[in-house]
């Protein structure tokens, strides 16, 4: 099996999750390794796995606009978000799917947890300045805390499991 690995990152942990998966899969059947701009259907993938960041709950609009351009495939999505809530994480799989033409094949996807970058925590901060109380504001500050270490070993351990069931 021929497979390629693309994938769109603005803040690292997606490309330290292909980074991984590059690591776990056998690179002898590896046809391309990289950015989503550079990648080419000539190449003959049989899988291609999608990394994407998180944007407005679903990929990134250059993850969006390469998967509308997949043709014939299979395809496994993985990423990272902000929040790791299991119905989001959900329904971000949902989202960025949506964006695949219906002669692919997608297959089981991942997504875990990862850093923000530090101007969302001033947007938290400023809504919290308004109003201390505000519990939205409080559970997006927490949020933000929380990815800081993420993704973490857990992360990358369960990320491994998912990749090595691609394996054959």
């Amino acid at each position: 099996m021929k497979y390629a690995i693309v994938y769109s990152s603005k803040t690292g942990n997606t490309a330290a999750l292909a980074d991984r998966l590059h690591d776990i899969l056998p690179h002898e059947h590896c046809v391309y390794f990289g950015d989503t701009s550079h990648y080419s259907p000539d190449l003959g993938a049989d899988l291609i796995f999608a990394g994407f960041w998180t944007d407005k709950g679903s990929c990134d609009d250059r993850t969006r606009v390469f998967l509308k351009n997949l043709q014939n495939t299979k395809i496994a999505l993985f990423g990272t978000a902000g929040y790791a809530a299991p119905d989001y994480i959900h329904s971000i799989l949902k989202q960025a799917e949506a964006n695949i033409p219906v002669n692919n094949t997608v297959l089981t996807g991942f997504v875990c947890q990862g850093k923000m970058q530090p101007a969302v925590a001033d947007k938290f901060a400023a809504m919290l300045e308004k109003d201390p109380e505000d519990a939205k504001g409080k559970l997006l500050r927490d949020t933000y805390q929380e990815g800081l270490s993420h993704p973490n070993e857990e992360d990358f351990a369960n990320f491994k499991k998912w990749a090595e069931g691609f394996i054959h």
